[in-house]
């Protein structure tokens, strides 16, 4: 079963709650119960959920994590990024995943992100076993491993120091050490686990016949004893295994039961859970990065300069924008934010309103400008039904000037690029 929800929406028990809470679902009282156990239990809790009561009942907010939370056996809470429709927030939060930095998830192809009747997990356990069909067909690595063995004639290379240890009684013995091509290696051991656990998790039947059809393929491959100890041996394997790489990191992602940036504490089981601010900040500089027109030069997260110059010798407060733009003899600063501005505030209250945006981000913004000496700063904001057009430039002085502007995270990434550019090349 899984229950589907809003980042920052809230949860109810129907014991307390008959119709849903607004912005929130309600779950039966056990599912409850856990979650709140989990809030209250774990210092892993806080990042990823709250409690709070409403007219005397009980409610659990989720926070800005989206992807998968596990509640038991084949359990899931699913929180989605909160998009307005018609777009999908399921096949909006995939597309955005494959462009996370050093994530197995780079591999989610257009087919899995169009597969939005399934829930994540389901979505991931299939992306997983896509990358483990071209293992199998092409036959499973095999590797020469060091057997040391007490044989009855002479195998490989004698071991003289072993013989008297154990053989000193036994002439018919001979210790000797040979290398003998097995299947039984750690990228395979892991493989095996992975898909061992995944059997007892996967609900969809196609994805279960594959499982059978892969653990029928390794059956001669024991499952690992170590996670923690094969995965570090996987690190220091030969070439050989390079082919393994897409299915060996979507492994350990499953297996270690964390997302990026979240643990799961007390959690049960798997948890895939993602900070929804660091996906988007990674989808725009994916996109800016590769659509930006000629004679850009992107950097992400560049750390160059310092808030304070000098302190006891030594600069102080790495500055690190999300990203630095050298195009031409131009310089822009762009900084993400996956917060809601309201502009509305520019018809209405425009003189005294602040739509929305966190003093500590012009603030942010500001140190940036100076420090980096760009005129032209960038601040960049997912799109909402009242804010589709560039807000009004804010001034910080005579030199250096704050756009605040949409990324359409449902428009294709190379036309939001091209009207960003568009947009900041204007102010020449």
């Amino acid at each position: 079963m899984t229950y589907s929800i809003s980042e920052n929406g809230l949860i109810g028990s129907e014991q307390q709650w008959p119709e849903a809470p607004l912005n929130g679902i309600v779950v039966p009282d056990d599912v409850f119960q856990l979650l709140r156990r989990f809030t209250f239990e774990s210092d892993q809790a806080d990042v990823l959920l709250t409690f709070t009561v409403q007219k005397g009942r009980e409610l659990i907010r989720v926070r800005n994590y989206v992807g998968i939370l596990p509640l038991s056996g084949k359990t899931y809470l699913e929180i989605l990024p909160k998009i307005e429709p018609p777009a999908n927030p399921r096949s909006l939060l995939l597309t955005m995943l494959r462009h996370v930095q050093y994530s197995p998830f780079r591999t989610l192809k257009s087919a899995h992100t169009s597969a939005t009747q399934l829930p994540l997990w389901e979505v991931f356990v299939r992306a997983f076993l896509d990358t483990m069909e071209p293992l199998i067909l092409q036959g499973i690595q095999r590797s020469y491993v060091a057997v040391e063995r007490n044989e009855q004639f002479w195998k490989g290379k004698f071991q003289v120091a072993r013989q008297l240890r154990e053989n000193a009684h036994h002439a018919e013995r001979l210790a000797v050490v040979y290398e003998r091509l097995t299947a039984d290696v750690p990228a395979n051991r892991i493989l095996k686990t992975t898909l061992l656990y995944l059997n007892q998790q996967a609900g969809n039947s196609a994805n279960q016949r594959r499982i059978q059809q892969f653990l029928s393929a390794l059956e001669d491959v024991p499952p690992t004893e170590s996670v923690p100890d094969d995965l570090k041996a996987i690190r220091r394997t030969s070439r050989l295994f390079a082919r393994y790489e897409p299915a060996l990191r979507w492994a350990e992602a499953l297996l270690s039961r964390q997302g990026f940036g979240a643990k799961t504490g007390q959690m049960p089981s798997l948890s895939l859970l993602f900070l929804m601010e660091r996906v988007f900040e990674e989808y725009v500089a994916y996109g800016v990065r590769t659509y930006w027109p000629d004679a850009g030069n992107v950097t992400v997260q560049e750390s160059s300069a310092h808030l304070v110059d000098e302190h006891v010798g030594a600069p102080k407060f790495k500055l690190r924008p999300d990203m630095l733009i050298r195009h031409n003899d131009q310089l822009f600063v762009l900084d993400t934010k996956w917060k809601q501005v309201n502009g509305q505030e520019l018809r209405s209250t425009s003189e005294t309103g602040n739509y929305g945006i966190e003093q500590a981000d012009m603030y942010q913004l500001y140190a940036y400008g100076k420090k980096y000496g760009a005129s032209d700063l960038f601040l960049i904001y997912p799109t909402n039904t009242t804010f589709r057009q560039p807000l009004p430039v804010f001034r910080y002085d005579a030199l250096t000037r704050l756009h605040v502007v949409p990324f359409d995270v449902t428009n294709s990434l190379v036309k939001e690029v091209e009207k960003l550019a568009t947009y900041a090349l204007s102010f020449q």
